[in-house]
């Protein structure tokens, strides 16, 4: 049995890797069932049955995007600079880690980001990234970082329609944003909101913490030891 799942496992892989790069190379809408059951080595209804249709290959490469975030967030997590780091901070290292993941699969990254959008995904998925923003604006507030008389919920929900809105405008054929422009874009707009939140005090070191963390990189987020903003 574990030797079955495996190979389905592997047999779903190979599916969502065909896809990956003929949806870059040709197009998303350009190619069919049959050209990823080709280039897997499998047949159509194999495809068929891993993916019944089309956009659920698009659902897989973003559930790929947010366990890739979750893993980098929970080895930062496990670091001391995680602890000492403002709630601020903690929201941009978020979105840096999600921009340098994107960054390092641009083209991938339009191709899906594109056919996602198309199909509705930020609509009927499951707003993850809302919860999790909430959840930072809810320790923020514990901690006295941020104003207390804002919804945290509403807050994650204002917080990832923000994100959804740079992505979106990044992965636009028609947007010509130069390499590392994600985050900086990401940053620009998300600014204001972190503005509102923070209570007058933590407004000061709003600035030290963009500065830190568009110093960093993915590769350094993942490891325990990364400093914290200065005080």
């Amino acid at each position: 049995m574990a030797r079955q799942e495996d190979r389905k496992q592997q047999t779903r892989e190979r599916l969502l890797t065909a896809a990956r790069q003929l949806f870059v190379s040709r197009g998303f809408d350009e190619t069919s069932f049959d050209d990823i059951a080709r280039a897997a080595g499998v047949a159509r209804q194999t495809a068929f049955n891993h993916f019944p249709r089309k956009d659920d290959f698009v659902t897989a490469w973003v559930a790929e995007r947010r366990a890739a975030m979750q893993s980098a967030m929970a080895a930062y997590d496990a670091g001391p600079s995680a602890r000492r780091a403002s709630a601020a901070a903690r929201l941009l290292v978020i979105m840096r880690v999600m921009a340098d993941d994107y960054e390092q699969r641009r083209d991938e990254g339009r191709v899906f980001i594109a056919a996602w959008v198309r199909s509705g995904g930020p609509i009927v998925e499951e707003p993850v990234a809302a919860h999790l923003f909430a959840g930072v604006v809810r320790d923020g507030q514990r901690d006295g970082e941020f104003v207390d008389d804002i919804d945290p919920k509403t807050a994650g929900d204002v917080i990832r329609a923000v994100y959804l809105d740079v992505l979106w405008r990044w992965a636009g054929p028609q947007n010509k944003v130069p390499v590392g422009g994600l985050f900086e874009a990401l940053t620009a707009h998300l600014q204001p909101v972190l503005t509102g939140l923070c209570v007058e005090a933590d407004r000061l070191g709003l600035r030290r913490s963009i500065d830190f963390v568009r110093s960093l990189e993915l590769t350094r987020l993942a490891a325990p030891g990364a400093e914290p903003p200065p005080e």
